[in-house]
């Protein structure tokens, strides 16, 4: 179920500081929940966050963690006055919240987007809106899981000094313009040349205190094949030094950051990966949709510090197959 508010003469909102950063915010991601909001514009309500995940660390009791009153209010009346667009979402599908429905979903209305390009000079500045309509509940998920994992990068990032987010682009400004790489790969027992894709589900530059480190970001959901993953991955490969990196982002080497559902998936992914690179490597990072939150997204990852083959006996005709295995070590990406 959709719900998209219009602008009411009824409700009159004088608009903060902190609303045309939430709006400009939104600019940049299409979809944030009230959680991630709270993260990024309500810095008073840190001390509350923190304390609930700290406690689930530790597996402490702790009261539920809920987002506060004052955010649900000030978000309740910019949509009320037209400014964003609420999308109801269904019963949870994911385990964690069964039972229950999962988060609303916040975005910018077209009243929302003139009001915050009334604000600034800045010619260049893309100011969009977003059109609620009816999508795919799988690919709204996605988009909402990229949103999270932006506001958990950015709000992580700002607490390190000397250290930044800049050029953050979703993967709605991904999709509009992006690279295809001839890749060389062995199959079916001959060589083939394909043209491949690189269309990252977001991508930002990481300024730190010894220069820019280009960021990949890759939002698994455990629905597509491992084939189509292991083509994404020798895409990023291939793309790795080529003229078309330069080009497009101005570097030579990139770091992808892989977020998966699950431990299981997490594992195949690695293993796959790992298929494609045939050794250790920094760049290639993956962690699991738990870890998406400001304390542990830092510190969270997995990195391939050793590829495994061997041969083994698989299928009805029992036919030699190799295998291939990573072997994983943690890594800390932000400190």
């Amino acid at each position: 179920m959709l719900l998209a508010t219009t602008r009411s003469a009824l409700v009159h909102v004088a608009l903060t500081a902190r609303d045309l950063a939430i709006f400009e915010t939104l600019t940049q991601v299409r979809f944030l929940t009230a959680t991630a909001i709270e993260w990024l514009h309500f810095p008073d309500r840190r001390p509350v966050w923190e304390a609930d995940m700290q406690a689930r660390l530790k597996s402490a009791a702790h009261p539920p963690y809920r987002v506060g009153r004052v955010v649900h209010r000030r978000l309740h009346l910019l949509a009320a006055a037209g400014y964003l667009s609420r999308m109801v979402r269904p019963t949870a599908i994911r385990k964690h919240t069964w039972g229950g429905r999962e988060p609303d979903l916040l975005s910018l209305t077209e009243d929302g987007a003139l009001a915050l390009a009334a604000t600034t000079d800045d010619a260049h500045m893309a100011v969009e809106s977003y059109r609620v309509r009816e999508r795919s509940s799988s690919v709204t998920q996605h988009t909402a899981e990229i949103g999270e994992v932006y506001a958990a990068l950015r709000v992580k990032i700002a607490t390190m000094p000397g250290m930044a987010m800049e050029d953050w682009r979703s993967d709605h400004m991904t999709a509009r313009s992006y690279d295809h790489l001839t890749v060389v790969r062995q199959r079916a027992g001959g060589m083939e040349r394909v043209s491949l894709p690189v269309v990252p589900d977001g991508t930002f530059v990481l300024v730190h205190p010894h220069g820019r480190l280009r960021v990949f970001i890759e939002v698994d959901r455990g629905t597509r094949r491992l084939e189509t993953w292991r083509e994404k991955i020798e895409a990023y490969h291939a793309y790795a030094g080529s003229a078309e990196l330069r080009a497009r982002y101005q570097t030579d080497t990139f770091v992808l950051l892989t977020i998966a559902p699950t431990v299981a998936q997490q594992q195949r992914l690695m293993n796959a990966t790992a298929a494609v690179l045939g050794g250790a490597s920094s760049h290639y990072l993956f962690t699991l949709r738990a870890a998406v939150h400001p304390l542990r997204i830092g510190g969270e990852w997995q990195k391939i510090t050793a590829v495994n083959r061997a041969v083994v006996a698989a299928g009805f005709q029992r036919q030699a197959t190799e295998k291939v295995s990573a072997t994983t070590s943690r890594h800390v990406f932000l400190q």
